[in-house]
């Protein structure tokens, strides 16, 4: 099973082209300058694949007018991607 974060949020009260998606890690305010998404996200949702297990990623998201003009950065939120326990575990006693 792959790891993924879903990233969703509510919608700008402005009209816009669309949003863009800033990962960083600790400490918080750490996102870079490029966002993660390749091209604009039109939608209200997000899932970002490119996550390892045991990572803690900060993320925050922006609006983007229709001229390219970038809102400031939403709310940062957290999310720590699990690690999977092993499965198949079997006992033999004798």
């Amino acid at each position: 099973m792959a790891h993924q974060a879903l990233l969703t949020w509510t919608a700008s009260t402005d009209v816009v082209a669309g949003y863009n998606v800033y990962r960083g890690t600790n400490p918080p305010g750490n996102e870079g300058a490029t966002p993660i998404n390749a091209t604009l996200v039109t939608g209200l949702t997000y899932t970002d694949l490119a996550v390892t297990a045991g990572e803690k990623l900060d993320y925050v998201v922006t609006a983007v007018s229709a001229a390219g003009v970038e809102s400031v950065h939403s709310n940062e939120v957290s999310a720590t991607i699990p690690i999977f326990p092993p499965t198949g575990l079997t006992a033999v006693a004798s």
